[in-house]
C-alpha cells in the first residue's frame, strides 16, 4: 500500500480520508444491509437505556422528594405503625441537646376526589419547624406556607389529573372517613420543586390530624443537629425512643425503597438485557449476510497492499461509525420508551414510598448505552474477518468447492460449532445451578449456542431434503436445496435470525407469563377467603387501617350475612426491607396460600400461627438471616422487640420486600391496635355477592371512606395492579417479537433482493416466475423451521432458568408452565409475519427476468 502524506492524519497507515472514502462506499452500495445492522443494534440499546432510565428514575425521584423535604435536617425519629406517637415525644425530642432544628410530620394514605377523578396520595402534615430545614420544596415557600390552614396544598401533577384549582374543594378520604377540603393553593415546581410531580397532598399538622382522626399524634421527626454532635442526638433519641420508635438516617428510605424496587429492577435487567444480546446477534447476522462481499473485499484489500492491521482498522472504523449512529438512534428511542411505555411508576411502589413521574437521565446513562451499542457493532464487524486474515492467500477468503463464492462452510467447522454450542449450555447449566444470580449472562449466552447449532442442523436438514428430492421428482424442492447449498453462509444466517427471534421472545414472554400466573395464584388464594371485602378506598394492599366502632356487629347484622371477620396488617420497616405484615383471624379458612409454601407442612404451620407467638417468613427475608423452620427471631414493633417462631417459609407473597403472616391477637398485642385493615364478609348459603354487596353498602353509607368488593372484585384489583407493576416487561416481550419479526422478514427480504441476477439464470434455464416463487417459498419455510425449531428448544430451557431465576432471586411466586399454546403462537407470529412479508418482494423478484430491464445498471 502507497505510504501516507506525514501530514495527513493516519491510523496505523491508513488516511481518515480514505477510511471515510471506503465506509461511503460502503454505504452506497450496501445501504440497506447497513441499515439493518444499525436497527439491530439500536433495538437492543432501546430497551436496555430505556429499562436504566425508567429504573434509575424511581430511585432518583424519590432522592429528589427526600432531600427536598428533610432539607439540613440528618436523622429522624420513625414511627413503626401509621398510627404513630404522641407529640409530646416530639417535643422532647426537640428540647434535646444538640438539636438546632426539629419538624413534626405525619403522613397518611389517603384519596383524593376531585371533578375529573380520584387519584392515591399521602397526606403529609407538617409544622413550620420544616421552612426552617431549607428543603428545596420548602425554601421557596416561606411565610406563604401559612396559606395552607384551614386547607391543603396539592402538587400541580395531582391537581391536574383530578380537575382541582385553588379555592376548590376537593373530597379527601382518609383513614376510613371522608371530608371536604379546601385547596389553597396549587403547588408547581417553582414553589416545591420535584414535588409537583409527586402523590403528596400537604396540609398544615393540625389540620391534617383532623383528616386522618389522629390527633396529637405525628409519624416522623426530623431533626438537624448542632455541628458535631450528631452521635451525641442519636444516642439521645435512641433513649427517647426505648425500642418503640426507629432513629434512622433522613435517607434511610432510600434503601428500602432500593430493596423494594430491586425484583422488579432485576425481572426488568434480565429481560432488557436478552434484548440487547438478541439485538446485537441481529447486528451480527445482517454483518454476516455481506460475508462474502466482505471476504472478496478483504482478499482485494491484501491483494493491494493493506497488512492483516490496516485491514482491521478499515472494519473497525466502519464499525464504530455504524455503532456510534446506530446508538444514538437507539437513544432517542429508549428515551422515548422511558417516557410512554416504562414511565408509569408500579402503584405497589407509589402507595408505599415517596416517588414522582419525574424522569432522571444521567450523562453516565447515555455512555453506558452508546458504549454497549459500539462494542456489539464492533464485535460483529471484526469477529468474522479474523478467519480470513489468519490465511497467508489472500485468495483463501473467496476458495470455494460449490455454491456462490465466499458461501462455503466446511463440515469440520459446522461441528466444532455445534461443539461449542454444546459446551456454552452445559457451562451455563453448572454456572447456574451453583450461582442464580449469573442467570442474565446464562441468558444471554444461551442466545449465543442456538446459533452454534444452526450450522450443522442446516446440513442435516439440506442432505434430508437432497434424499427427499432425488426420490420424488417434480415440484421445485431439489431447485429450492440445489440454492440453499450454493448460499450456505446466507442460509445459516437467515435461519439464525429466526433462532434469535423465537429464542428472544419465548424466554422473556415465557418467564413473565409464569410470574403474571404467579401472583394471579397468590392473590386468589389470599382473596379467596371471603365473599365479600371491606376496605378502604386505595387500600391496595390491605395496609391502611381504619376505626370500626361498631361497626363490626352493624355489619354482621346486615341481611344475607353470615359472618364477619378482621384482618389487620401494615407496613414494617426492618433493616433494608420494608415488610408487609399480614395478620389473619385465627378462625381464617386458611392462614397461608397453599401455592406460596416454600418450606414446611402447611397444617402443622396452621397450627402455629392460630395458636400464637409463630409466624410465616418470605424466603428473602429468611435466607437473609439464615432463618429455617423452627428457628426463632427478634422482630421490632411499636411495643418493642418480640420473639417469634418461625412456622413456615413462603415466597414474597406478591411484596418485593417479603411478608410476615401472623395472627390478628399477636399483632392486635405487639402493635396496641384493634384498628382493622379489611373485614372478610361471608354470605348465608343462596345469596348473592351482588345482593349482599348492597346490604353491607347500606350499613357503610355514613362510611365514604370505606368499600366494599365482592371476592372476584378484589382478585382483580390485586390482578391489576399486578399487571401494572409489570408493564415494563410485557412490553418488551412485546418490543422484542414485533422487532425480531421484523428484522427476521427484513433479512428475508434483503437477500431476495440480492438474489436477482440469479433468478435471471434460473430463468434462462427455463424456469417461469410461479415456479422460482414456489421455490423461495420453499427455501424460507426451510429455513424458517430450522430457526424456529432451534430457537424454541432453547428458549424453552432460557424460559425455565429466567424463571428459576425470577424464583429464587426476587422471591416471587413464578411456578414454571410450558406454555404449549403461547410457543406456538409465537411461532406462528414470527414465521406469519416474515413470510408474509416476503411473499410480495418474493414474487417480484421471481419475475425480474422480464420485467428489470435495467438490473444491471
Amino acid at each position: 500500500m502507497k505510504r501516507t502524506s506525514r501530514l495527513a492524519p493516519s491510523v496505523f497507515g491508513v488516511r481518515v480520508s480514505v477510511l471515510w472514502g471506503l465506509y461511503r462506499r460502503r454505504v452506497k452500495y450496501h445501504a440497506v444491509r447497513e441499515m439493518l445492522a444499525g436497527g439491530g443494534i439500536a433495538i437492543g440499546v432501546a430497551l436496555v437505556f430505556g429499562v436504566l432510565v425508567a429504573n434509575a428514575s424511581v430511585l432518583g425521584s424519590a432522592r429528589e422528594i427526600i432531600h427536598a423535604v428533610d432539607g439540613s435536617a440528618s436523622l429522624e425519629l420513625y414511627a413503626r405503625s401509621p398510627h404513630g406517637f404522641s407529640e409530646r415525644v416530639a417535643e422532647r425530642a426537640a428540647r434535646l441537646p444538640g438539636v438546632r432544628d426539629a419538624a413534626f410530620l405525619l403522613r397518611e394514605n389517603a384519596v383524593v376526589k376531585g371533578p375529573r377523578g380520584s387519584r392515591s396520595v399521602q397526606l403529609v402534615g407538617v409544622t413550620a419547624g420544616l421552612i426552617r430545614l431549607r428543603g428545596t420544596a420548602t425554601r421557596d415557600l416561606g411565610s406563604g406556607a401559612l396559606l395552607l390552614a384551614g386547607g391543603v396544598g396539592l402538587p400541580a401533577g395531582v391537581a391536574h389529573s383530578i380537575g382541582a384549582q385553588t379555592d376548590g374543594y376537593i373530597t379527601l378520604l382518609a383513614n376510613g372517613a371522608g371530608h371536604a377540603a379546601r385547596v389553597r393553593a396549587v403547588l408547581d415546581s417553582g414553589a416545591i420543586g420535584s414535588l409537583s410531580t409527586s402523590g403528596l397532598v400537604v396540609a398544615l399538622l393540625p389540620a391534617a390530624q383532623a383528616f386522618a382522626g389522629e390527633p396529637d399524634r405525628i409519624t416522623e421527626v426530623l431533626v438537624r443537629t448542632d455541628p458535631g454532635k450528631e452521635q451525641l442526638v442519636k444516642g439521645e433519641l435512641r433513649r427517647l425512643a426505648a425500642g418503640r420508635i426507629d432513629v434512622l438516617p433522613t435517607d434511610a428510605e432510600l434503601s428500602l425503597l432500593n430493596e423494594t424496587a430491586k425484583p422488579t429492577n432485576q425481572s426488568s435487567a434480565l429481560f432488557a438485557a436478552i434484548g440487547l444480546m438478541v439485538g446485537f446477534l441481529l447486528a451480527l447476522n445482517a454483518m454476516l449476510l455481506i460475508v462474502p462481499e466482505r471476504r472478496r473485499a478483504i482478499a482485494e484489500m491484501r491483494t493491494q497492499g493493506y497488512d492483516a492491521a490496516q485491514v482491521v482498522v478499515v472494519f473497525a472504523f466502519q464499525a464504530i461509525v455504524l455503532g456510534i449512529a446506530s446508538s444514538l438512534v437507539g437513544v432517542l428511542i429508549g428515551e422515548v420508551l422511558a417516557r410512554t411505555l416504562f414511565e408509569t411508576a408500579p402503584i405497589y411502589l407509589s402507595v408505599a414510598f415517596p416517588i414522582s413521574g419525574h424522569q432522571t437521565v444521567h450523562v453516565t446513562t447515555v455512555l453506558i448505552a452508546v458504549a454497549a451499542g459500539v462494542l456489539a457493532a464492533l464485535v460483529a464487524s471484526l469477529v468474522p474477518i479474523f478467519f480470513d486474515l489468519r490465511s497467508k492467500k489472500p485468495v483463501d477468503a473467496v476458495l470455494h468447492r460449490r455454491g456462490e463464492p465466499g458461501q462455503a462452510i466446511s463440515v469440520k467447522v459446522m461441528c466444532w460449532l455445534a461443539v461449542a454450542g454444546t459446551f456454552i449450555v452445559v457451562c451455563v447449566t453448572i454456572a447456574v445451578r451453583a450461582l442464580p444470580g449469573v442467570t442474565v449472562i446464562g441468558g444471554v449466552m444461551l442466545a449465543l449456542a442456538s446459533l452454534c447449532f444452526i450450522p450443522l442442523v442446516f446440513l442435516m436438514v439440506s442432505r434430508s431434503l437432497r434424499w427427499v428430492a432425488k426420490r420424488f421428482h417434480g415440484g421445485m424442492l431439489a431447485i429450492a436445496v440445489i440454492e440453499l447449498d450454493a448460499g450456505a453462509t446466507r442460509a445459516v444466517v437467515l435461519a439464525g435470525v429466526a433462532a434469535l427471534a423465537v429464542y428472544g421472545s419465548t424466554t422473556v414472554d415465557g418467564a413473565r407469563r409464569d410470574l403474571t400466573h404467579g401472583l394471579d395464584q397468590t392473590f386468589a388464594e389470599y382473596i379467596g377467603t371471603a365473599d365479600l371485602w371491606v376496605t378502604t378506598t386505595g387500600n391496595n394492599l390491605t395496609v391502611n387501617n381504619f376505626p370500626v366502632d361498631h361497626l363490626v356487629a352493624q355489619v354482621a347484622h346486615a341481611p344475607d350475612v353470615a359472618s364477619v371477620r378482621v384482618d389487620q396488617g401494615e407496613y414494617l420497616d426492618v433493616g433494608s426491607r420494608r415488610l408487609w405484615i399480614i395478620a389473619r383471624p385465627p378462625d381464617d379458612p386458611s392462614m397461608l396460600p397453599r401455592a406460596q409454601l416454600l418450606e414446611g407442612d402447611l397444617t402443622r404451620a396452621t397450627g402455629f400461627l392460630r395458636r400464637g407467638g409463630w409466624a410465616a417468613l418470605s424466603s428473602a427475608f429468611a435466607a437473609e438471616r439464615h432463618l429455617r423452620v423452627g428457628d426463632t427471631f427478634t422482630l421490632p414493633t411499636p411495643s418493642g422487640a418480640v420473639r417469634l417462631g418461625v412456622a413456615a417459609i413462603t415466597t414474597n407473597i406478591g411484596w418485593p420486600p417479603g411478608a410476615i403472616t401472623l395472627n390478628t391477637a399477636d399483632y392486635a398485642r405487639y402493635w396496641q391496635t384493634t384498628d382493622p385493615a379489611a373485614l372478610e364478609v361471608n354470605l348465608k348459603p343462596g345469596s348473592s355477592s351482588i345482593e349482599g354487596k348492597r346490604a353491607v353498602l347500606a350499613v357503610l353509607h355514613d362510611r365514604p371512606g370505606l368499600r366494599v368488593q365482592t371476592m372476584s372484585e378484589r382478585i382483580a384489583q390485586f390482578q391489576g395492579n399486578a399487571s401494572q407493576g409489570l408493564h415494563s416487561l410485557a412490553e418488551i416481550a412485546a418490543l422484542l417479537l414485533l422487532t425480531a419479526a421484523l428484522a427476521l422478514a427484513a433479512a428475508l427480504s434483503t437477500v431476495i433482493y440480492q438474489r436477482r441476477a440469479r433468478f435471471i439464470a434460473l430463468k434462462e434455464d427455463g424456469f417461469d416466475r410461479l415456479q422460482l416463487w414456489r421455490g423461495l417459498l420453499i427455501e424460507s419455510a426451510v429455513l424458517l423451521t430450522i430457526g424456529c425449531v432451534d430457537g424454541a428448544i432453547l428458549g424453552i430451557y432460557g424460559h425455565a432458568l429466567a424463571t428459576r431465576y425470577l424464583r429464587l432471586n426476587t422471591g416471587f411466586p413464578a411456578p414454571f408452565s410450558f406454555g404449549g399454546p403461547q410457543l406456538l403462537l409465537t411461532l406462528l407470529s414470527i414465521a406469519g409475519v416474515s413470510l408474509a412479508v416476503i411473499a410480495l418482494p418474493g414474487y417480484s423478484a421471481a419475475g425480474v427476468g422480464t420485467e428489470s430491464s435495467d438490473l444491471q445498471k
